[in-house]
C-alpha cells in the first residue's frame, strides 16, 4: 500500500492551519491531497473517518474540524512509522560519537542540556543527578556534544565532574574532543585535551605534535607535555627543550625525564650539572634506574643552607632552623626520591633520623610516605625489607608505618594479625565519629585499597604540576585475602571511616559477605550513639544492596529518642527499600508516636504532618 498520500495530507492540513481557515475553500493542493488520500478510505476504518472528517471539513472550513483532523492523522501517522521516499537506498551515516539514541522524553533531555549549556545556579546539582539516577541519558547522540560544551562550564566543579564523565566514556568521545580543537583557547580546551590524554594517550601523538604548531600559553605546555606518552618523541623534545623557554621547557624537561632512556637520562644529567635544583623538582614520581641514581646524586648537592654550608638531610628537616638554597625543601627531596631504588636511595632513608623533627610539621610523614608510595610503584622487593627493618629499628620505632603497611599488603606472608596489632593500638571509641583515625599512617594504607573488576589493589596518587591536578599513579594487586581476614579487624573497631572502607571493598556477587557486612552496620546503627553518621550507614547499606529492614526505623528511633519530625522524616527517605517497604515503616512510627511508646521531639501537629508526607509520598 502507498501511503505517501497520508503524509502529503498531513502537510497540507498544517499549512492550512497556517494560513486559516477562512482560505479553505479556495486551497486547491488541499483538496488535491484529499482526492489523491480518497482511495485509501476502503483499506482500514481509520483512514475512511479521515477521508470523512477532511470531506466535512472542505464543506464547512469549521476551525474545531481542522484540529481534530489533524490530530487523527498525526496519531495515524505515528503508528505507521514509514513513508516511501523516491531515491536510491544509502546507508545511515554514523554519528562521530556513536549512535546511541536515548529512549526518553525531552523533558528529561533538556534538564540535562541546560545544565550542560546554560549559566546559573544549580546546574552542578541538575549534572549529578542526572549522573546518579538516569546515567543512560549521557549516552545519547544529542547530548554527548553538550558534555564537550560542558568542559568550558564557568563553575569550575561542574566542569570537572564532566570532565570525569567523559573520561570515562572512552574512545567515541575522542572525535567530539578534537572537533574545533582550539591550541589558542584556554580552561575548556585545556579540560580537552587532559580527557584526549586520559583516554588515549599515545594514540594520539599526531594530534599533539600537528596542534602543537600553532599552539600558545598553557595549550602549548601541555602538548608538549602529552609528547611523554610516546617514546618516538625523544629528539622532538630535544630540539623543545632548545627552543622553548618557561614554563613550556619546564614541560619538555618533564616529558624527557619520564623516559626510561639512557639518551634522555644522558641529557638530563648533563643538564642537571648546571641547574640541580630545577633538575631534581622533575623527578617527582620518575621510576628508573638512572633517574634514581641521579637523584641520589643531586640531594647530596643541593643540601646546602641559604648560606652556602653543607646540611644533612636529617638537618634540612628540621625546617625550624635551616632553609635550603635556590627555594627548595624536605618536600621537594622527599617528591624526588618517590618511585626511585637502589642502594643509593636506600642509604639516604637509612641515614635519616627522624627524631630531628620540626616543632610546626611532622616531617617524618614525608619520608614514610616517599618510601611506602615507592614500593607501590615500583614493587622492588628490596625498598619493602628496607620499610620493615626501619620501622622496627631503634631509631625509627614505629616512624615508617606507612610504608610497612603497604610492603605487607603487597607481600606474601598474611598480615593480618599484624594490621590487628596496629590498628587496636590506635583504635579508640571516642575516635567514632571522627577523621582524626585517617590522620594515622596506618590507616592511609588501608584508605588506599581499591576494589574494581574482581581485584584488590593498593593506589597512590600524585600531584601533577604540571598538569595541575592528583592524579592515580600506580595500582598493585594485593596478594592477601581481603574477606574475612582484614575486614574482620575493622569489624571489630567500629567507626564511620572503617565502615566507608570496608563497604568500598564490598564485591557485589559475594552476597554472603554484603548480607555480613550489612547486618554489622544495622547493629551500628542501632546500638552505638552515631546520629552523626546516621544518613552515611544507610547510604552504605544501599551501596550494599540491603532492602526492605523490618522495623529499623523503631529500632533506630528507640535509641535516639531526641530526634524531631524533619530527623524522622529524612531517615524514612534514606531507608533502603521500595514504597511499600517505606510506608509499613512510617506507618509503624507514627503509630508508636501517637500512643506514646516512642519518644521523640515531636507535638501532635507535627505527627499529622509526618502522617500526611508519609501517605503523600510513598502510598
Amino acid at each position: 500500500m502507498d501511503i505517501a498520500p497520508v503524509y502529503e495530507l498531513k502537510a497540507r492540513l498544517r499549512a492550512a492551519a497556517i494560513a486559516g481557515t477562512n482560505l479553505l475553500s479556495e486551497d486547491f493542493r488541499l483538496k488535491k491531497a484529499a482526492e489523491s488520500f480518497a482511495p485509501l478510505a476502503s483499506a482500514s476504518p481509520v483512514f475512511a473517518k479521515i477521508n470523512e472528517m477532511t470531506a466535512k471539513l472542505l464543506s464547512d472550513g469549521s476551525p474545531e474540524n481542522l484540529l481534530d483532523t489533524i490530530t487523527l492523522v498525526d496519531a495515524v501517522i505515528t503508528t505507521l512509522g514509514a513513508v516511501d521516499v523516491k531515491g536510491e537506498l544509502e546507508d545511515i551515516p554514523v554519528s562521530e560519537s556513536g549512535t546511541a539514541i536515548v529512549n526518553a522524553p525531552y523533558s528529561q533531555l533538556s534538564l540535562i542540556l541546560g545544565a550542560l549549556t546554560e549559566s546559573g545556579g544549580g546546574q552542578y546539582n541538575t549534572f549529578v543527578d542526572v549522573r546518579e539516577n538516569h546515567p543512560e541519558l549521557l549516552n545519547d547522540y544529542r547530548v554527548k556534544p553538550a558534555l564537550v560544551k560542558g568542559l568550558g562550564a564557568p563553575y569550575s566543579e561542574l566542569a570537572d565532574v564532566v570532565a570525569s564523565v567523559v573520561g570515562e566514556m572512552g574512545r567515541d568521545m575522542i572525535p567530539l574532543l578534537k572537533k574545533g580543537f582550539d591550541p589558542k583557547g584556554k580552561k575548556e580546551m585545556l579540560r580537552r585535551l587532559s580527557v584526549i590524554e586520559r583516554i588515549a594517550g599515545a594514540e594520539e601523538n599526531d594530534f599533539y605534535l600537528e596542534q602543537l604548531e600553532s599552539a600558545e600559553k598553557d595549550i602549548r605546555k601541555r602538548l608538549i607535555y602529552a609528547l611523554r606518552h610516546d617514546k618516538k618523541n625523544i629528539d622532538k623534545l630535544f630540539e623543545l627543550v632548545k627552543t622553548e623557554k618557561g614554563n613550556s621547557k619546564t614541560a619538555a624537561l618533564s616529558a624527557l625525564a619520564s623516559f626510561d632512556n639512557d639518551k634522555a637520562g644522558a641529557y638530563i644529567a648533563e643538564y642537571s650539572e648546571k641547574k640541580p635544583a630545577e633538575v631534581i623538582k622533575l623527578m617527582d614520581r620518575v621510576s628508573s634506574e638512572w633517574s634514581s641514581e641521579l637523584t641520589a646524586q643531586l640531594i647530596e648537592r643541593v643540601l646546602t643552607d641559604k648560606d652556602g654550608n653543607k646540611v644533612t638531610l636529617t638537618q634540612a628537616a628540621n625546617i625550624d632552623e635551616v632553609i635550603l638554597k635556590n627555594s627548595l625543601s624536605l618536600w621537594n627531596i622527599t617528591d624526588a626520591m618517590t618511585g626511585k631504588f637502589g642502594e643509593s636511595i636506600e642509604r639516604i632513608y637509612r641515614d635519616f633520623d627522624n627524631n630531628n623533627q620540626s616543632k610546626f610539621t611532622d616531617t617524618s610523614k614525608f619520608m614514610d610516605n616517599a618510601l611506602g608510595d615507592s614500593i607501590i610503584k615500583t614493587g622492588n622487593e628490596s625498598l619493602k625489607k628496607l620499610a620493615i627493618e626501619l620501622n622496627n629499628s631503634p631509631q625509627n620505632k614505629g616512624q615508617y608505618v606507612y610504608a610497612e603497611a603497604v610492603a605487607r599488603l603487597l607481600g606474601d606472608e598474611d598480615c593480618s594479625k599484624w594490621f590487628e596489632e596496629q590498628v587496636g593500638a590506635i583504635y579508640d571509641k571516642k575516635l567514632l565519629n571522627s577523621q582524626s583515625l585517617i590522620n594515622k599512617q596506618i590507616i592511609k594504607a588501608i584508605w588506599h585499597i581499591d576494589f574494581k573488576d574482581g581485584i584488590y589493589s593498593i593506589v597512590s596518587k600524585y600531584y601533577d604540576s604540571i598538569l595541575d591536578m592528583y592524579l592515580p599513579d600506580t595500582s598493585a594487586p594485593i596478594n592477601q585475602s581481603m574477606m574475612g581476614a582484614l575486614t574482620d579487624i575493622f569489624i571489630k573497631y567500629p567507626s564511620l571511616q572503617f565502615d566507608s572502607m570496608m563497604a568500598n571493598w564490598a564485591d557485589p556477587n559475594d552476597r554472603e559477605y554484603c548480607e555480613k557486612l550489612a547486618n554489622v552496620y544495622v547493629e551500628h546503627l542501632i546500638g552505638e550513639n552515631l546520629v552523626v553518621g546516621a544518613s552515611i550507614l544507610l547510604n552504605l547499606l544501599n551501596r550494599l544492596g540491603a532492602k526492605n529492614i523490618k522495623g529499623l526505623t523503631v529500632r533506630y528511633f528507640k535509641g535516639h529518642p531526641k530526634n524531631n519530625r524533619w530527623n524522622i522524616q529524612n531517615f524514612i527517605n534514606s531507608l533502603p527499600g521500595d514504597n511499600v517497604y517505606l510506608l509499613a515503616e512510617a506507618r509503624e512510627v507514627i503509630e508508636l508516636l501517637r500512643s506514646g511508646k516512642l519518644k521523640a521531639d515531636v507535638k501532635k501537629e507535627d505527627i499529622d504532618e509526618l502522617a500526611d508526607w508519609a501517605e503523600s509520598q510513598f502510598a
